[in-house]
């Protein structure tokens, strides 16, 4: 496997080597911009490059998106935030293919790069594709397949400048700009927004918002040099129409199950405060499922390379204190219960003022905890007074 993948890095180099050399006018690069799938890591769509020269039968696509399931410990690694991503090169035929098979659309903007600039450019891809610069460490929001697109052009640019602020969408945050394309994937957007901490609601920039594909293919669009008051993109189309819509299946969401659970659990709360009984095992699968997404904030925050899960305030709801609760179930002082239930109300109320969004299916969550802690207390103040 080694040996092939050394083979066809040769290969390819060859190619690179061999175009780059003597580029010619009819040496085009374009940008790529894909759309999305129907794996939630699809849901952004795809940002890639193109280099074609139909004079030396030359048409290739450069991919910075490339990761391998098969790495050891993967979800580990993701989760700490290093996986490896690699930059890789592919005939564009099957580039195409692929969002074929798919029913992805892909669309072409062809930029107006002067020669000193797909020289400069030349150079970067070269140096980029070298085996000790190929991987890098995925960063969502400052790192990816469509950061890394926007960067090497513009640092191919002479003599003018990529704009820092054009007609594209200004005062979002990063969490605002990704949000509409989870839409159909709730369940994961509700792991996404525990996992996100406060850095993910900073205002984007005009620069930042183009870590999105659609978003770095519209600023293209509109982006109009500085010095030469020139177009970027020279044209644009599309190469391929979507073919396929994809589907998701009708799921149930989140807020109407955790709405559904807070009702059930309050009426059970209700059934043990009247037959004066205690349902231990409501506690127990409550604060343990709890518990555990305490620890994964904890984890994201402190452990984790990944910049936007720090300054996590959903440890507000899933409080760590909630580990010392399950195993003391019955014998946890009064001060941490009701240190549990500040914090619990203290999130409640400052929900749309605290400086993070949250998913609103926190709300149901959060007054079912409130209702077990303060059952918890009642009957600790009825077995003080008896």
């Amino acid at each position: 496997m080694k040996r092939k993948i050394n083979l066809l890095t040769l290969f390819f180099l060859s190619i690179i080597n061999s175009l780059f050399a003597q580029f010619t006018e009819n040496t085009q690069v374009s940008v790529l911009t894909c759309s999305d799938g129907s794996e939630l890591f699809e849901a952004f769509g795809h940002t890639a490059i193109r280099v074609c020269d139909t004079t030396q039968s030359i048409d290739i696509a450069i991919n910075y998106g490339i990761f391998d399931f098969n790495t050891d410990y993967f979800y580990l690694k993701f989760a700490r935030g290093k996986l490896p991503y690699m930059m890789d090169i592919s005939p564009f035929w099957r580039f195409m293919a692929e969002y074929q098979h798919y029913g992805r659309a892909v669309h072409e903007q062809i930029l107006d790069f002067s020669p000193q600039e797909k020289q400069t450019f030349f150079d970067l891809i070269t140096e980029n594709y070298k085996i000790e610069n190929r991987y890098y460490q995925y960063d969502f929001f400052q790192d990816n397949c469509a950061t890394r697109v926007r960067d090497i052009i513009a640092n191919s640019l002479k003599d003018r400048s990529f704009p820092q602020t054009c007609s594209a969408k200004t005062d979002y945050t990063f969490r605002e700009l990704f949000l509409p394309y989870t839409q159909n994937f709730l369940w994961w957007r509700l792991g996404i927004d525990i996992a996100l901490g406060s850095v993910a609601d900073r205002k984007a920039s005009v620069w930042d918002c183009m870590y999105l594909p659609y978003d770095l293919m519209n600023q293209l669009d509109t982006t109009t040099l500085t010095s030469t008051s020139t177009s970027l993109v020279a044209s644009k189309r599309t190469l391929l129409e979507q073919s396929k819509i994809q589907s998701y299946p009708t799921k149930i969401t989140p807020n109407q199950v955790f709405w559904a659970l807070f009702l059930v659990i309050a009426l059970l709360t209700f059934a043990e405060w009247k037959k004066k009984k205690y349902f231990k095992w409501i506690d127990i699968i409550l604060f343990l499922c709890v518990g555990i997404v305490s620890f994964l904030v904890i984890f994201l925050w402190f452990i984790s390379d990944h910049s936007a899960t720090k300054g996590n305030w959903n440890l507000l709801w899933a409080n760590p204190l909630f580990l010392y609760a399950l195993f003391r179930l019955q014998k946890t002082q009064q001060i941490v219960l009701q240190i549990i239930a500040a914090c619990l109300l203290f999130f409640l109320a400052g929900f749309y003022f605290l400086p993070q969004h949250f998913n609103t299916a926190f709300i149901p969550i959060t007054l079912t905890l409130i209702v077990r802690i303060l059952m918890l207390i009642y009957r600790k103040k009825i077995i003080k007074l008896q």
